[in-house]
């Protein structure tokens, strides 16, 4: 808890990478959840109208 108080010249390392990493999970999620989307929309064969 040292590092919370200002004991250290600055973050914790491993705080940092934790963050970096959970930032940069994130993104990818978010990304690759979009690209699915796309391609689950673009992939529907429109049905033909019965006339």
């Amino acid at each position: 808890m040292a590092s919370w108080l200002g004991g250290s010249a600055g973050p914790d390392p491993l705080v940092v990478l934790l963050v970096i990493i959970l930032l940069v999970r994130f993104i990818l999620w978010s990304c690759l959840g979009t690209y699915v989307e796309y391609r689950l929309a673009r992939h529907q064969p429109c049905k033909p109208k019965d006339d």
